[in-house]
């Protein structure tokens, strides 16, 4: 797909000569129409048409090349952003051929019209212009509905009183080395070999387990909580902060003007520290580069997160006199924490970003097309950086191979050459390696693990950042306060609670409807008692997947009856004790383009439902619905209970 941009708002969609995507919609003020008064304009898509859709501050035009653009009238003083789109159907999967969630399409939709715009949205390096984008994707999917919304959960904390400095973040996981306890809680055995939960030791009672002890293709929260304490990442966020990454591996960053070209200066000093051998690995520019080319190359789970966005193989390894040759040009922007200069020199592009140590390198990363979100993406722990050479020193078949390696890829400026020996899918050497034996820069590593039972983790002596350990009230004389962190596995909610009520755990995980019975339990014979903490919406999402390819959830109107026939509030007090919010679209409460005030609210009302369904012109009595969940999900099973009982109002066989 081909989106461009217009300078003005004419009769038809056109198309700039341009042989690829570019990121840059166009602002035009142009008018002529009415609108009812407290209504947003909204002119969903149609054949040979183009969409209208009004957002807070802008009037969004979607559509094909040649389009024609409804008649209306955009209110004062909101501009006209339009997004044309030339659809290469040669290139493009159909839906019949893409797999639910992996694609990110768990009810096989799809719309040229949405797509577009998130693809517009992807590449706009205006602020305003991409919310405004954003917005109209969420009014959009509002209206096609191609999942089912039901809320998204309410973050609720669940500890002992003991625990301290405890914050949210809702993007990254908690660093464990950041929090605290009280001196005086108690130590209790955790049945984990001679381990005690004490005030040095934080214990998690949880469910489940990671799919995989390998950060590139982890994919889900648990690993990536593990890895935000067993790993770095090249930008990070510091705690609760969400408006700006900081510095973590990268010590200062910077691109080009027109956003395709990334520079990030590596931090000098940091050590990987490999406990299955008892080794450390100087981490360098190169093994950045291999990190990010590794994800992209072996081709798993959130492999598309690089592969969408950066060019692996165009990528490469600088060194500071490359980098400062580069700047001398004066054609590099660097911006922080909402400053922004064009550095001529690697020493003013530190000054700017307030570091004065070593470095070691600089990683040249090349994008497709300009991206905004670079930078929270490199943030995330899929990306925490691997020592190369651990790969090279372990992997089945890769033994020795190392300078072979550096060579062949002209020390990271061919990274493409690495494809000789790094392969593809779950059987590859180096995934099979990380999967088993974790290796890492970060505050903790992995001393031990059972599989399904627990996981422990210890501080790590080689760690960069060890001088926040010499601060209050994170650590003292260069340790962390939580010098042994365990994760114990209990999916059976009743022992659970039953080990977090005796003290072995600090914190746990408490099924919602038994929050009230643990909440206020004191430990014996201490002032000490369990909290329950309610925050805000999580970015968690709850949904109800259909099958969009099959009849009747092919037709919108269907869908819609279906979202008037849940029961909201009875789901949110009987199944989530309240904490659950409501959601009308993809984009969750937090994120950019989440607006409420521009989209239809779904309640329950039997009565349009109905009447939804007999627009739609199917016969309900004629489908039969069968709703699948997860053995021993008790609230889904809830949840399928209650839509039995009101969608079998409507007709359906459920």
């Amino acid at each position: 797909m081909t989106v461009t941009k217009t300078a003005t708002a004419t009769k038809t969609m056109t198309k700039t000569a341009t042989k690829t995507m570019t990121a840059s919609p166009t602002q035009t003020a142009t008018a002529t129409a009415t609108m009812k008064p407290g209504k947003y304009i909204y002119i969903p898509p149609a054949p040979g048409k183009a969409a209208v859709i009004e957002t807070s501050k802008a009037v969004v035009i979607v559509g094909p090349k040649g389009a024609k653009i409804p008649s209306f009238t955009p209110p004062p003083g909101k501009k006209i952003i339009t997004v044309v789109f030339t659809v290469n159907k040669e290139k493009t999967k159909p839906p019949s051929k893409s797999t639910a969630f992996v694609n990110i399409d768990p009810a096989f939709y799809r719309d040229y019209y949405a797509d577009a715009l998130i693809i517009a949205a992807r590449k706009e390096t205006s602020q305003p212009i991409r919310e405004q984008l954003y917005e109209a994707v969420y009014k959009l999917s509002n209206d096609e509905v191609p999942i089912l919304w039901l809320g998204q959960y309410v973050h609720v904390r669940v500890q002992w009183s003991w625990v301290k400095g405890r914050y949210y973040n809702p993007v990254l996981a908690e660093r464990y080395d950041l929090l605290y306890e009280d001196r005086g809680a108690p130590k209790v055995p955790t049945g984990i070999g001679n381990y005690k939960n004490g005030p040095r030791t934080y214990v998690i009672a949880t469910i489940g387990w990671p799919s995989t002890f390998d950060p590139a293709a982890d994919y889900e929260t648990f690993g990536w909580d593990v890895w935000h304490q067993i790993g770095d990442t090249l930008v990070t966020y510091w705690k609760s902060e969400t408006n700006y990454v900081v510095p973590d591996l990268a010590v200062a960053w910077a691109h080009s003007p027109d956003g395709k070209t990334w520079y990030f200066v590596i931090r000098g000093g940091v050590k990987a520290y490999d406990p299955w051998h008892q080794k450390t690995y100087d981490i360098k520019a190169i093994d950045v580069l291999f990190t990010i080319w590794r994800i992209a190359r072996l081709n798993l789970d959130p492999s598309w997160m690089i592969t969408t966005f950066v060019d692996v193989n165009k990528s490469k390894v600088l060194t500071e006199q490359e980098f400062n040759q580069i700047l001398a040009s004066g054609k590099v922007v660097a911006e922080y924490k909402g400053k922004k200069i064009t550095p001529t020199s690697l020493k003013q592009l530190l000054d700017f970003f307030g570091y004065n140590g070593p470095t070691a390198g600089v990683v040249e990363l090349k994008l497709y097309q300009p991206y905004a979100a670079i930078l929270s993406i490199l943030a995330d722990p899929f990306t925490s950086v691997i020592p190369m050479k651990y790969v090279f020193d372990y992997a089945k078949g890769l033994q020795g191979k190392y300078e072979e390696a550096l060579k062949a890829s002209d020390y990271g400026k061919n990274p493409a050459a690495w494809a000789k020996f790094i392969g593809t899918g779950e059987n590859e050497p180096s995934h099979l390696l990380l999967n088993k034996y974790p290796v890492g820069t970060g505050p903790y590593y992995v001393a031990s693990y059972k599989r399904d039972s627990y996981i422990v983790l210890r501080y790590n002596p080689y760690y960069w950042n060890r001088t926040l350990w010499n601060m209050a009230p994170y650590g003292m004389n260069g340790r962390p306060w939580h010098m042994t962190v365990i994760y114990i596995i209990n999916n059976d909610a009743v022992s659970r609670i039953e080990l977090f009520e005796k003290g072995v755990a600090d914190v746990a995980v408490v099924p919602l409807d038994r929050l009230k019975d643990v909440e206020g339990y004191k430990y014996p014979g201490t002032n000490y008692q369990i909290i329950v903490r309610k925050g805000a919406l999580e970015p968690t999402i709850i949904f109800i997947v259909l099958n969009t390819m099959k009849k009747p959830f092919d037709n919108k109107l269907v869908r819609k009856a279906l979202m008037y026939a849940i029961p909201f509030q009875q789901i949110k007090d009987v199944v989530y004790a309240g904490y659950l919010g409501r959601l009308y679209g993809v984009l969750p409460a937090g994120f950019p383009g989440h607006n409420d005030a521009i989209v239809e609210h779904y309640t329950f009302n039997l009565a349009k439902a109905m009447m939804l369904i007999k627009e739609s012109g199917i016969n309900p009595s004629k489908y039969s619905i069968e709703i699948w969940y997860n053995q021993g999900n008790s609230q889904r099973e809830k949840i399928a209970t209650l839509l039995q009982q009101t969608w079998g109002q409507l007709g359906f066989k459920v």
